[in-house]
């Protein structure tokens, strides 16, 4: 019994390094359940949304632990030490942002892929000389 991902009930721990899944059907323990569905596009699209959406989820956590530090520090009168969580916690958000968005269109598969049509297009368009062999006749101008 094939389930889609997003219709998955249960625990769902899942990283970079692979993950665990607890429910109904057993535990599974691998690194993608992406296997389920037939098409490679597909699958590729998924990763590239939830990939995505797990940015805009860190950046919304972000702004709402750091906003409420800020203001308990602000109410307690601290020396701001909330800056340095904020400060170091947004460099590794801005790395996420700049694997997630800007690296795809810098060097990602579709980048790839353009490069290697218009390399392929370059070289089929390519005009090559060849001397016809030598029992052919000359080509006869029409009369």
């Amino acid at each position: 019994m094939s389930r889609d991902r997003d219709e998955f009930e249960g625990i769902d721990i899942s990283g970079p390094w692979g993950g665990v899944r607890i429910g109904a059907g057993g535990v599974r323990v691998g690194g993608s359940w992406d296997d389920e569905d037939d098409d490679r596009e597909v699958r590729r699209i998924r990763r590239r949304v939830r990939r995505r959406l797990g940015f805009f989820r860190h950046f919304g956590t972000y702004i709402v632990v750091v906003g409420v530090l800020a203001l308990l520090d602000g109410a307690t009168g601290g020396g701001w030490w909330v800056q340095w969580l904020a400060i170091i916690w947004g460099a590794f958000l801005a790395l996420e942002f700049m694997s997630t968005f800007v690296s795809p269109r810098l060097w990602g598969r579709d980048v790839e892929e353009r490069m290697v049509r218009r390399e392929l297009e370059r070289r089929r368009g390519r005009v090559t000389v060849t001397r016809p062999p030598a029992d052919m006749p000359p080509d006869q101008p029409d009369a």
